[in-house]
């Protein structure tokens, strides 16, 4: 086995370390973790959310034995690329059906013969990794392994503080067990959904979705701009598609936005996807307005930081990284099902406006540029929404119910 690195003492480092520990998982384990995360990459933000509450832990104590885990990659390689085929196969060519499978569970009932069989999933597999010297708290970002944790405490087979931390501003069955001691959720009103769903209140905690520590930092917008040349007062939409959005659907609504009279700046994210990127690099040599097309960034916080309005999709770490930026987003395409309800948080709550076609989106964008006191304003109820400090908040419960778990282990 490769040699286990250490976390570092500073930010960029433990970073890194994390990063490396997320993806050997024989290791994490092996290091027998007081604290262990689970999260699952199907779409990154459950494991973004994972590795911002792990980065807090480490700047609060560096010595932490820490560990995260893929759970589906870890307890079932073969299963976890089956679900990551059919789910992006289905979000991109028959969204309708995940919508149905997503509604069709949406309430199921927690001890349904379904739930207990979701429930078990990896269960033998990943109890036999824990059995000999388990966590004190496992923290899950992931719904179906807070379940499986759930049904081990039940069973009397894992004695372990179990916390959730929802991902997406919508209240699903799948993350609500029996024994789970405490919700970290993204909203007031997920906190009343859960309470109207008979979940004691004492233990749901609006700390908002945990992101990246560096969206708390202040952006020099002057330098940022003069990086990506683009002019002073130009104003920026940043258009982050996501691979879920079809090839010809895509140029056409860079096609859209570039067409919008306000001048304006277009920032193209087209992630690691190569076919996108090169695309968009040939858009843009017949271009109306100017563009700046970027592969794979990671520096979403100085994007946003600099946007006058982002187009997504509405994932829930993308629009709880706006939130935190205060950057109004014109949804377009999301996934059906979870981010349908990120959009209707974020457009009920007068920081977003969704769009259900492209000429609806070109219209909205016309309007918002044209009308700048309401983008303000938009920006304005954006801000009120963010929780920039969440994944601090989350570590802090963490930290310190570990800390009153060994005060009051037996001597």
């Amino acid at each position: 086995m490769d040699m286990v690195p250490v976390p570092g003492t500073d930010v960029k480092q433990s970073a890194e370390w994390i990063d490396w520990l997320s993806n050997h998982h024989d290791a994490a384990l092996n290091l027998h973790p007081e604290i262990l995360i689970l999260a699952a990459r199907y779409g990154d933000g459950h494991l973004r959310a994972a590795k911002a509450i792990a980065l807090q832990l480490l700047m609060m104590n560096n010595e932490l034995r820490l560990g995260i885990v893929d759970y589906y990659r870890f307890v079932n390689p073969t299963l976890d690329n089956l679900i990551r085929w059919s789910y992006l196969t289905s979000v991109r060519r028959a969204p309708s059906l995940w919508r149905w499978f997503y509604t069709s569970t949406q309430n199921i009932d927690p001890l349904s013969r379904t739930q207990r069989m979701i429930n078990h999933i990896g269960l033998k597999r990943f109890h036999g990794a824990l059995k000999e010297l388990p966590p004190k708290l496992i923290v899950s970002t992931y719904p179906t392994a807070a379940g499986v944790v759930s049904t081990l405490k039940q069973q009397g087979r894992l004695d372990v503080i179990n916390y959730v931390v929802m991902t997406d501003y919508s209240v699903h069955t799948q993350w609500i067990h029996p024994a789970v001691d405490m919700y970290f959720v993204g909203s007031d009103d997920m906190r009343q959904e859960l309470v109207e769903r008979n979940i004691d209140p004492k233990k749901i905690i609006v700390s908002g979705i945990p992101v990246d520590e560096r969206f708390q930092e202040s952006v020099d917008e002057q330098v940022v701009r003069q990086n990506l040349h683009i002019q002073e007062n130009s104003p920026i939409i940043l258009f982050m598609g996501g691979a879920y959005m079809p090839i010809s659907e895509y140029i056409q609504v860079l096609k859209v936005i570039d067409q919008v009279s306000s001048r304006h700046t277009t920032i193209v994210v087209a992630g690691h996807e190569e076919l996108r990127f090169n695309l968009a690099k040939q858009y843009e040599e017949r271009s109306h307005n100017p563009m700046v097309i970027l592969g794979y960034v990671d520096n979403v916080h100085e994007l946003m930081a600099i946007s006058s309005l982002l187009i997504s999709k509405a994932g829930g770490l993308t629009t709880t990284e706006s939130l935190c930026r205060g950057l109004p987003t014109v949804i377009y395409r999301p996934i059906p099902g979870q981010e349908d309800a990120n959009a209707e948080f974020l457009v009920r709550n007068g920081a977003g406006r969704r769009a259900h076609s492209e000429e609806d989106l070109g219209e909205i964008v016309t309007h918002l540029l044209e009308h700048p006191w309401e983008l303000k304003n938009m920006a304005h109820q954006t801000r009120n929404l963010g929780h920039p400090d969440a994944a601090q908040i989350v570590a802090k419960h963490i930290y310190q119910a570990l800390r009153t778990e060994e005060a009051n282990a037996p001597a």
